[in-house]
């Protein structure tokens, strides 16, 4: 069972990842509908997972939590430093947005409502002034979810991804805090 509440949107929570979460974050990251948006190509053994979690989703800096219905995970989203290093991150207050929802619950919603409460709380509790997210150009459910949300197409990295045998351009997106105030 994930840990316990920490964000409650309208449909799903989001809780801090655990380590009896592992199973579920390695069989989703093994899944060919979540690894292969993600751009995440390599397989994910117990060691592998283990690491994933001591390593990346545990860590002080950055925001990882679990989105579940009930008490049931069906996804992750995150905030995670910026590219730009974390003295120049916390200097600019802004992070990167991540998020994935296990293909047997894509439709239901719970991708929209879980991103728009990180975004909130990123906004409202972190004091972040900016959130960017990067997407493949081949994933019109994440950019429709991030243009939903009020996201601005930024720029474009041209056949910047390998995806499914082909060269797809990377599109990126941000939102400022001034932006999503006027929007709600």
């Amino acid at each position: 069972m994930p840990g316990p509440v920490f964000l409650e949107g309208d449909t799903v929570t989001l809780r801090p990842v655990d380590e009896e979460d592992i199973e579920f974050i390695q069989r989703m990251m093994n899944n060919p509908t979540v690894w292969r948006p993600a751009l995440d190509i390599n397989p994910m053994n117990d060691n592998l997972a283990e690491d994933f979690f001591e390593n990346v989703l545990t860590t002080e800096e950055d925001v990882h939590c679990l989105v579940c219905r009930d008490d049931d995970p069906v996804g992750h989203v995150s905030l995670s430093q910026s590219q730009y290093g974390p003295t120049e991150t916390s200097r600019a207050r802004s992070a990167e947005l991540g998020y994935w929802i296990a293909p047997e619950h894509h439709g239901q919603g719970y991708g929209s409502d879980a991103v728009n409460r990180i975004v909130e709380y990123a906004f409202t509790d972190r004091n972040l002034r900016r959130l960017s997210a990067h997407v493949g150009g081949f994933n019109d459910a994440s950019i429709a979810l991030l243009e939903s949300l009020g996201f601005v197409h930024e720029g474009t990295q041209r056949e910047a991804a390998w995806y499914r045998g082909e060269y797809h351009d990377m599109l990126s997106y941000g939102l400022l805090r001034s932006e999503w105030q006027n929007s709600e």
